[in-house]
């Protein structure tokens, strides 16, 4: 019988960050760079040591790519959140097909916390995560010839189109710096949606599958090296899948 698979996607919400940020003055924005760098350090690595991987994206609002992080590794997480946070700190966690469907029903469940807490909702399907590690070609040489600003706006202006690519799919998707884009895609028709977005310009991707965030992102980095060492490298989707 065919499998059934999901994702779980865990939402951290940082209580009254905007009133606390408002209360340290003007010369604030110096400590809250600094405070939120603790905050996300402290976060990705309590996270992959238990399997998975933090995507930062608000920073006030994280999500963790959770996939087969029980309950109770959830409530570390959250401890070790409240140690770093200057304000109250509360978790969801759900499931879904997709992982934009899984951190909206944990969005949903989230608002039911009062205060500081965890909700976490069991998974009736088999847990996993599936992982594109998008590379964008040429883009050293680009940084040499076009300048660092403008090649780090050519690939925010990237990221925004492939995000209204993917976001109708389900998809999330993450900067991880230099010239490299994590997707998380919907664990059915992933492969349809990578070759979607390398279409978009000149990309190259890994996919990697597997039961937890961090085994599919050193999947996904295991594909793209493969790529790399082709000698046509462009617009190229090559998957690792461990199951």
């Amino acid at each position: 019988m065919r499998l059934k698979y999901a994702t779980r996607i865990t939402v951290i919400e940082l209580v009254g960050y905007r009133e606390w940020t408002e209360s340290l003055g003007s010369d604030r924005e110096w400590f809250i760079q600094e405070t939120q760098a603790t905050l996300y350090k402290s976060l990705q690595e309590v996270a992959s040591r238990l399997g998975g991987f933090v995507l930062p994206v608000r920073y006030d609002y994280m999500l963790i790519l959770a996939s087969n992080i029980n309950v109770d590794d959830h409530r570390e997480i959250l401890e070790i959140a409240s140690q770093n946070s200057k304000v109250e700190v509360r978790i969801a966690s759900s499931c879904d097909k997709t992982p934009l469907g899984a951190e909206r029903r944990a969005l949903e469940i989230l608002r039911k916390i009062r205060g500081d807490g965890l909700a976490y909702e069991v998974c009736s399907d088999d847990e996993i995560v599936v992982i594109a590690h998008l590379d964008v070609n040429n883009i050293t040489l680009n940084t040499l010839s076009e300048g660092v600003v403008k090649t780090y706006h050519t690939m925010l202006n990237l990221i925004s189109r492939l995000a209204d690519l993917i976001e109708p799919r389900g998809g999330v998707i993450q900067y991880l710096g230099g010239d490299n884009i994590l997707v998380v895609l919907p664990v059915e028709e992933y492969l349809s949606s990578a070759t979607l977005l390398i279409r978009e310009s000149n990309l190259k991707a890994g996919l990697g599958i597997a039961r937890t965030a961090r085994e599919a992102l050193k999947l996904a980095a295991q594909a793209l090296h493969e790529i790399r060492s082709r000698v046509d490298k462009r617009n190229m989707v090559i998957s690792y899948i461990d199951l």
